[in-house]
C-alpha cells in the first residue's frame, strides 16, 4: 500500500492523532519531514516488547521521562500531555515494531492507543502539533487505529441514499463533543472512530468543514456528514 496519501500535515494541529504506517521506510520519511518542520522527533523501538511493564520501560527510556515517572498508565498519560522537558513547538512519536505488542498484549496495546490519542487531542486544543505513528503490517497502514473501515471512507455514508437523512439529537447538557455526537447518533462505533471521521474532513458544522475532533456542538447547530444531517436540539429537561 502506498501510505503517502495518508500522511497528515505535521504542522496542522487539526490533524493531530494516532496513525498506522507500513514500516521503517515510512517512519524514516516522517522523521525527515518532522525534522524539517523543527518538530521534536521521539523514536520508540518496541521490538521484543510483550507486556505493559516492558512497554513502560521502553517509553521511559526513549522519551527520557522524569525520574518521578510512576510506571503506570495514569503517569504515562500525564507525561504525554506535557512533554515540557523536551522543549519543542510540536512532537512526533515514531513507534517501530509495534505489531509484536499488538499480538502479545492486545489489551495493553489498546490502552496505549487511547493514551496517545488523548495526548494528541489535548495538544490540539492547545494548538500544538502532536502525532504518533505506529509501524504495523502494510495491510493496516494508513488507517487510524480507532477507526472503523467506513471512517476512512466517508463516501460509504451516502451509498444507497438519494435524499438527505435528518436526525434530531437532544442534548443532555450544554453541549456534546463532535466525535461523541457521531457515536451517539449511530454513525460510528466509538468516540475514537468519530475522531478519525472528523480528521478525514468528512464533517461539516453549520455549512463549514470542521476538523476539530472534540469541537463543542451546541443547541441550534447542524452537523452534516455525507447524506446525513444531524439537528442538535436543546436539553428539554
Amino acid at each position: 500500500m502506498n501510505t503517502r496519501a495518508f500522511d497528515p500535515e505535521l504542522t496542522r494541529p487539526a490533524q493531530n492523532g494516532v496513525y498506522f504506517v507500513g514500516g521503517g521506510s515510512d517512519l524514516e520519511r516522517l522523521a525527515r519531514t518532522a525534522a524539517c518542520d523543527e518538530l521534536q522527533v521521539c523514536r520508540i523501538d518496541l521490538h521484543g516488547c510483550r507486556d505493559r511493564h516492558a512497554l513502560l520501560q521502553r517509553l521511559a527510556l526513549a522519551l527520557a521521562l522524569p525520574a518521578s515517572f510512576g510506571h503506570n498508565w495514569d503517569a504515562l498519560a500525564d507525561c504525554l500531555r506535557d512533554l515540557g522537558w523536551l522543549p519543542a513547538w510540536g512532537y512526533v512519536l515514531l513507534f517501530e515494531h509495534a505489531d509484536g505488542l499488538r499480538h502479545a498484549a492486545p489489551a495493553d496495546f489498546e490502552i496505549l492507543l487511547g493514551i496517545l490519542d488523548d495526548a494528541a487531542t489535548f495538544a490540539g486544543e492547545q494548538d500544538q502539533p502532536w502525532f504518533a505513528f505506529l509501524a504495523l503490517p502494510d495491510e493496516l497502514s494508513g488507517r487510524s487505529p480507532a477507526a472503523a473501515p467506513e471512517a476512512c471512507h466517508p463516501e460509504s455514508f451516502s451509498e444507497g441514499r438519494t435524499t438527505m437523512q435528518n436526525i434530531e439529537f437532544e442534548l443532555q447538557g450544554d453541549y456534546v463533543e463532535l466525535n461523541m455526537l457521531l457515536k451517539l447518533t449511530g454513525l460510528c462505533d466509538s468516540g475514537g472512530a468519530g475522531k478519525a471521521i472528523v480528521a478525514s474532513g468528512a464533517v461539516a458544522v453549520d455549512g463549514s468543514m470542521e476538523l476539530r475532533k472534540t469541537c463543542k456542538i451546541r443547541a441550534g447547530q447542524q452537523v452534516v456528514i455525507g447524506d446525513v444531517a444531524i439537528h442538535v436540539l436543546a436539553d428539554a429537561r
